[in-house]
């Protein structure tokens, strides 16, 4: 029997192109899910650009965001080997869907992929382990991905609140994190920019590293001290690494890092100026 499907008009937030896309019903049947997010590759609505959807419970389009990253993906999806490349990701689970992913496994979130029973998919054993490859040793193998069988949405039920959820059609249906993948698309939209496939996962590993390397470092400080303010930590962690001032952003990621992977009481020793000001208003 076919799913039922709900209609969104979709307008390009770039170029302003209409299409309409049919979204199965069953995808807003769980208000648990939230804001949904749906993945729209380039020619799906017009036939340069690519950007996400978001939208409600309902099938009410809340708004978009863009994905500023030009590259030919291959026609067809890889065989499975222990040599995918970035573009095979890509093309198994989307743009975003590796952003996605990649989001999961640095920051320690569960990630599961609902796919139909018998439906072709990488092996979960071979999955992990080529995306453990983008992180430093000692992370390796402590966040997984896992394919949860479900023919219809209806029946899912998650052991954790905090997972990423996707299908195999490339939705994005229950993201526990409300930032945008930043990060993540410069380190990809950067690897990309190489011409070798190895090449490009090595630039993915050394800029993960980079980061961890610094939420290590801001975890040994915050360890022997009570707390300290942003700006202070960010001259702090420039001076000691003798690297150029981050900026706020990455701060958070930092402070993203040291809650998902040690403590929020650790993380929550850096604290924000304005914010305690306001609160004392």
């Amino acid at each position: 029997m076919a799913q039922e499907s709900k209609t969104l008009e979709v307008t390009c937030p770039i170029c302003q192109a209409i299409k309409n896309i049919n979204v199965p019903e069953a995808v807003f049947a769980q208000k648990k899910f939230g804001t949904i997010k749906i993945q729209v590759p380039p020619g799906a609505i017009c036939p340069d650009h690519q950007f996400i959807i978001f939208v409600d419970t309902k099938g009410i389009i809340r708004g978009y965001e863009k994905i500023d990253i030009h590259m030919a993906a291959p026609t067809e999806r890889a065989e499975p080997t222990d040599n995918l490349t970035i573009r095979s990701f890509i093309k198994f689970f989307g743009m975003y869907g590796l952003f996605s992913l990649i989001h999961a496994k640095v920051f320690n979130y569960p990630a599961y992929i609902i796919v139909n029973p018998g439906e072709e998919k990488l092996p979960e054993k071979l999955l992990n382990k080529i995306a453990d490859n983008i992180l430093p040793e000692k992370y390796r193998g402590t966040t997984s991905i896992e394919y949860f069988e479900a023919p219809n949405y209806s029946k899912i039920k998650l052991k954790e609140k905090d997972a990423l959820l996707m299908d195999s059609q490339q939705n994005i249906l229950q993201t526990p994190w409300e930032e945008k993948l930043k990060f993540e698309e410069l380190i990809i939209k950067k690897a990309l920019d190489i011409i070798d496939d190895n090449e490009q996962i090595i630039i993915l590993e050394q800029e993960i590293t980079k980061l961890i390397k610094e939420s290590d470092h801001v975890r040994n400080i915050l360890e022997d001290i009570k707390e300290i303010y942003e700006d202070d930590l960010i001259e702090r962690l420039s001076k000691e690494l003798m690297i150029p001032k981050i900026n706020h952003y990455r701060l958070t990621l930092i402070k993203d890092f040291l809650r998902r992977r040690y403590s929020a009481k650790l993380s929550s020793k850096i604290k924000n100026k304005v914010e305690e000001f306001l609160n004392l208003l």
